[in-house]
């Protein structure tokens, strides 16, 4: 693809966003089995994707993932801290299994008997991720649990693991959520549950609001981060160029993540004469939403210093791509928590990023280039569960003006990186995640606690 017409929205992806707009023919879309809407979507959008993937140079097919070496389960550092069983997609490569693993290595480092069980619901992703299986226990032994299943999936992982094992014991939910108020959907979850745990005082404000019951707040820990090694040309990017980096995936609702503030920001930043910058949109399932696509090709028209890629990648790339750009620019309008901003900044990069929801748990003005923004509603149909909701929309002038200044000044936007690597270690680091939860199981373990059985208080002493 010539980087002449990398933002021209081509006849296909104008034509797919016809389609997608007809309503009687995204009704004649769902009634077909999913294989064959599957099927469909790949030969329709294949020169989409093709157009829109990164170029895949011999180091692209010379490399080959790291092998995960399972860890070996060791004896307790300190057989008197109180063990706690860890509950979820274990084997699963996203979001919610990642901070399972998270949470149970920090604990594991600390020498706190943590022993897992893996939930497997069938959802469309990889699983593929063996690393703690020394430490898989279905027999749930610990009177203490932490479910990492969201309110939605929680009645089915409920049923997978089995309500007989969790009869009398305490059970612990961590939930992820990018608005102020919970959804009413998830209001019957808690009835299940003993207390909450939430990464983000965000989402600590969100659920205290719904409930008298406990809310622990822990910040997430970061784990390792392994880069493939590819370089600036791998991926298609000048080696002098200052370059901005935006990553989103579409499935996460765009209007949330808000990317076109990204570009407008970009474009009324630098006059288009000014050629030592670039600003690198990468988002993944876009072809899926070829309506939302259209609208990014639409914004970045014209300007070939706007390089767009929709494309899932493995996360030692992801990383890798991380690793070479400058900054990192995130104007969302709400965030649970803020991954791509959090790992950013543990490698030193500089971000800018919208002052408000989850991300505030690990950043403020010293640590990162924060944008201020206006509280507006949702708007119907943006978000599931918005209906009534506000979140916020950045100040693109003053995104613009935090562009300038870190593209003018290089030693001023490293200096900001470093605060911000300083930060994220001090404030996501295993040590601090392990002492919270060991805390507070120390305190259950001490203190006369209630736990909910089908629907009755059932007082149980000691936790032992």
């Amino acid at each position: 693809m010539n980087p002449s017409d990398s933002t021209r929205p081509s006849a296909q992806v104008r034509l797919l966003a016809w389609l997608r707009g007809q309503d009687w023919l995204r009704s004649a879309y769902r009634a077909l089995p999913r294989r064959v809407r599957e099927g469909a979507l790949e030969l329709l959008t294949r020169r989409l994707r093709a157009r829109t993937r990164f170029p895949r140079t011999a180091a692209w097919q010379a490399w080959q993932p790291r092998a995960r070496t399972p860890v070996v389960r060791a004896q307790p550092a300190d057989a008197n801290l109180p063990g706690v069983n860890i509950l979820g997609y274990i084997h699963g490569q996203f979001g919610l299994a990642e901070a399972a693993r998270g949470y149970a290595r920090a604990l594991l480092d600390h020498g706190v008997p943590v022993a897992l069980r893996d939930i497997d619901l069938d959802l469309p992703h990889a699983w593929d991720d063996h690393a703690l299986d020394a430490y898989i226990d279905n027999t749930v032994p610990h009177p203490v649990s932490i479910l990492f299943v969201n309110p939605d999936f929680q009645e089915r992982a409920l049923q997978d693991i089995g309500r007989a094992r969790l009869e009398g014991r305490y059970l612990i939910a961590c939930w992820f959520w990018e608005l102020e108020t919970l959804p009413a959907a998830w209001m019957p979850a808690l009835a299940h549950v003993d207390e909450v745990l939430v990464a983000t005082a965000f989402v600590e404000q969100a659920v205290m609001r719904v409930t008298d019951k406990p809310v622990l707040r822990v910040p997430m820990p970061l784990g390792t981060i392994e880069d493939s090694g590819l370089q600036r040309a791998d991926f298609g990017l000048p080696e002098d160029a200052f370059v901005f980096l935006v990553t989103f995936d579409f499935s996460s609702r765009m209007e949330r993540k808000n990317p076109a503030a990204a570009i407008q920001a970009f474009r009324a930043a630098f006059p288009p004469e000014r050629r030592d910058v670039r600003l690198l949109v990468k988002s993944s399932n876009g072809y899926r939403f070829p309506h939302w696509i259209k609208q990014i090709f639409d914004l970045a028209h014209g300007d070939d210093r706007i390089i767009l890629r929709d494309d899932v990648i493995d996360r030692p790339h992801l990383n890798a791509l991380q690793r070479c750009c400058d900054a990192y620019v995130s104007l969302h309008r709400a965030e649970g928590f803020g991954m791509g901003l959090a790992e950013c900044m543990a490698i030193g990069k500089p971000v800018i990023a919208t002052a408000w929801s989850g991300n505030m748990e690990f950043m403020d003005r010293a640590s990162a280039a924060l944008v201020d923004y206006t509280l507006v509603p949702v708007g119907e149909g943006e978000y599931p569960g918005g209906e009534g909701q506000r979140w916020a929309d950045a100040d693109v002038a003053q995104a613009a003006a935090w562009m300038r200044r870190l593209a003018d000044d290089r030693a001023a936007a490293a200096a900001l990186g470093e605060a911000g690597r300083q930060h994220v270690q001090a404030v996501l680091s295993a040590q601090a995640a392990a002492s919270h939860i060991i805390e507070r199981l120390n305190e259950l373990r001490a203190t006369p606690v209630r736990v909910k059985e089908h629907q009755q208080d059932i007082e149980v002493r000691g936790l032992q």
